[in-house]
């Protein structure tokens, strides 16, 4: 039986917040893992549902907008569907410079490939035109929403306004007429999916069981689509 080590590949409070990434070491077997502010965020384990919501945007998906970078599964499955560019916006400076710097091996095939554009900003401004982000215009074939746990439990308290229908219906009105909206939520929401079909009533919900040490998590994934005629 082998011993678990953990070691700190890197750790920055630059952007007014602990970010910190971490490496699980058990024999032949590592899992990286993303803590915020001493909460775990995610690991590589088992990315299931970070891929499922690159898929949702189905193959092909031209010009896609990801926020935020996390471990970067999202973004690498991306990629590989095809798509044309890859705009990942991320909050925290630091963990663009890791990316940049290769700290792990998903983190260095974004890095190494042209599609990829990272922006450091608040995807909240962003969408909300409030003022938005220096040289990244829309509108985008498809926006992959991956900034926090969801709406029932944030991180940062900032991300609550992209989950009201008011910023649902902002995050839409970037796309072009039949692109499509995902997100990635710690769990089903029933507000999240009311707002959502409300605003495409062919709106979908996807649960995503992972195994998680013995413990059965149901994420969820949501999509939404860019009808005709409502881009603003």
């Amino acid at each position: 039986m082998h011993d678990e080590t953990v070691t700190t590949l890197a750790q920055s409070e630059e952007d007014g917040y602990e970010v910190a990434l971490r490496r699980r070491q058990r024999g032949d077997q590592s899992v990286d893992e993303l803590i915020i502010n001493g909460v775990f965020a995610m690991d590589s384990a088992d990315p299931v549902s970070e891929i499922a919501l690159a898929q949702a945007l189905g193959e092909r998906p031209g010009r896609v907008l990801v926020a935020g970078l996390g471990l970067g599964y999202t973004a690498r499955q991306l990629l590989a569907q095809g798509v044309v560019q890859l705009d990942v916006v991320e909050l925290s400076q630091a963990m663009i410079g890791w990316a940049q710097a290769g700290l792990t091996d998903v983190m260095r095939q974004l890095a190494s490939d042209p599609r990829v554009h990272f922006h450091h900003g608040d995807v909240t401004e962003l969408l909300g035109r409030q003022p938005g982000l220096p040289g990244l215009f829309g509108p985008w074939d498809g926006i992959c929403l991956d900034i926090d746990n969801g709406p029932d439990f944030l991180i940062h308290d900032r991300n609550a306004p992209l989950y009201s229908l008011e910023g649902l219906r902002q995050a839409l009105s970037h796309l072009t007429p039949g692109g499509r909206l995902a997100l990635w939520a710690q769990g089903p929401s029933k507000e999240l999916w009311f707002d959502l079909v409300a605003l495409d009533p062919e709106a979908t919900e996807q649960l995503v069981v992972v195994d998680r040490r013995n413990r059965r998590i149901d994420y969820a994934i949501y999509s939404a689509r860019q009808n005709e005629g409502r881009a603003e």
